[in-house]
């Protein structure tokens, strides 16, 4: 009878989401869909392959013209059925799962429009179907994934993920796809849980290879696997990801695309600005820049704008990758020594925790981070806030406010509805965003400064919670 009642109640909740998430699919989202459907319309007409339209030698031209100094302008002009692919959305910047993805959608959407692809509320509904879809089998796997582990399905963290306005604000509401490679990489981490490798890299090079923040899971599915089987494992599990990696872009490889992948890709991570609106340490530096330049009035500016790393390096004489990189790795490193002495102590729940941890570093400690870039902790923290712990559930709510709030106050409800982001951002009489970075640097700095990085704290199940778990304990309790 209390197994009925939790199946009911969890149908109910995963009812409620989606009728949530349906009622708000045709929204137009932020600026970033009209390359996405850009994308998706060349990839459709052209093929997956050729929508990284310069070839393999039109990229070492470009690059052997930059070392020696001579401006080399990459412009391209597609036709598609939207109309051309202009300069803005030339340059695929997503891996090819993403643009697979976008040509699915559009292809849906003609489809149904009878074959003649117009943009409008049905075309922003198909391209923010895949990302509910996906975001809907995450809350499946961690629910089953966690079933079988603690033998009942956690119905209540379930709906704090599935019914969180901050996450539906995220998708689909303005049009993020971050839950397309995050329900690859949390099925890599539960595979990896499992210790079923050959598995777990496959679908970690299908993360990789469909959003480069995929990336981020690699340390802690690396540390598990020479956890377990030291420099013999890494090496034969590494070679069959770069093996899968590379099966995968087989067709890119023989079409002689290979490159412009990659060069999308560096594009992004080149981003000009200290903080593209991630709302972290780069991002009150630049208001400090800001300040200091006398762009602004008085010691908090009425309005922080994305300030350049030239005007950094004029500023303070130095590359602002000098301080982000080296306290990034080190925090890498001390993520990894934790989670090793963790696993070496059989507490696996440490996976999920550490994966989390990287991806809340590397939006505060990085540059070229975007407000949505978050979003996957919550994803990989999802089954530890399963396991009921108050600590857990805690940060989740702060972080996932403090998150709402980072793309609401840039984004609003997206293109054509930011307004009221902007309103709220400017109420108190200086720029909110201020408030909001200092709040998400002192929570990860609470997190970093606690012991073991607060790994004993987030990664154990509650004692007698279940017998078949409950050993896991023994390591640091």
């Amino acid at each position: 009878m209390k197994t009925d009642k939790r199946r009911g109640s969890l149908l109910a909740i995963l009812v409620a989401g989606l009728v949530l998430r349906l009622a708000v699919l045709w929204m137009p989202g932020t600026e970033d869909m009209y390359p996405n459907r850009m994308w998706g319309a060349h990839a459709l007409r052209s093929g997956l392959v050729n929508v990284y339209s310069l070839t393999d030698q039109d990229w070492l031209t470009v690059l052997l013209l930059r070392l020696r100094g001579i401006p080399a302008h990459v412009r391209v002009v597609n036709p598609t059925d939207l109309g051309p692919l202009g300069p803005f959305a030339g340059v695929a910047a997503y891996p090819p799962g993403n643009i697979l993805a976008f040509e699915f959608s559009v292809a849906l959407c003609k489809a149904l429009q009878g074959g003649v692809l117009k943009a409008g509320p049905l075309l922003n509904a198909c391209l923010n179907l895949p990302p509910v879809l996906f975001s809907l089998g995450i809350a499946l796997a961690v629910g089953f994934f966690m079933k079988k582990e603690l033998g009942t399905m956690p119905v209540g963290a379930l709906a704090i993920f599935w019914l969180h306005p901050a996450l539906i604000l995220t998708s689909p509401i303005l049009g993020y796809t971050d839950p397309i490679f995050a329900f690859l990489c949390v099925g890599s981490l539960i595979l990896c849980f499992r210790r079923r490798y050959t598995s777990c890299v496959f679908l970690l090079a299908l993360a990789c290879l469909t959003k480069p923040q995929g990336v981020l899971i690699v340390p802690a599915v690396a540390t598990a696997v020479f956890s377990e089987g030291r420099w013999r494992a890494l090496w034969r599990y590494g070679l069959r990801l770069a093996l899968f990696s590379l099966l995968l872009l087989l067709p890119f490889i023989l079409a002689g695309r290979f490159l412009g992948i990659f060069a999308g890709v560096l594009q992004n991570m080149f981003y000009p600005a200290l903080s593209a609106q991630q709302l972290n340490v780069w991002w009150l530096v630049g208001g400090v820049v800001q300040a200091s330049r006398g762009v602004s009035q008085g010691v908090l500016p009425s309005v922080i704008t994305m300030v350049s790393r030239a005007d950094f390096v004029s500023w303070a004489g130095f590359h602002p990758l000098w301080i982000a990189l080296p306290a990034f790795a080190g925090f890498t490193g001390v993520n990894l020594y934790y989670l090793y002495s963790e696993l070496r102590a059989g507490n696996r729940w440490a996976l999920f925790w550490s994966a989390a941890l990287e991806v809340f570093g590397f939006t505060m400690l990085m540059m070229c981070t975007h407000e949505h870039h978050l979003y996957a902790f919550f994803v990989y923290a999802l089954p530890l806030l399963a396991l009921g712990k108050e600590s857990m559930t805690r940060l989740y709510w702060v972080l996932s406010a403090l998150f709402g709030l980072n793309v609401f106050l840039f984004n609003g409800f997206g293109e054509r509805y930011t307004s009221p982001g902007y309103w709220l951002r400017t109420l108190p009489g200086f720029d909110l965003t201020i408030l909001i970075a200092l709040a998400n640097i002192i929570t990860f700095a609470i997190l970093v400064s606690a012991k073991r990085c607060s790994f004993d704290r987030m990664s154990f199940p509650r004692q007698g919670t279940d017998a078949n778990i409950a050993v896991l304990g023994s390591g640091s309790g």
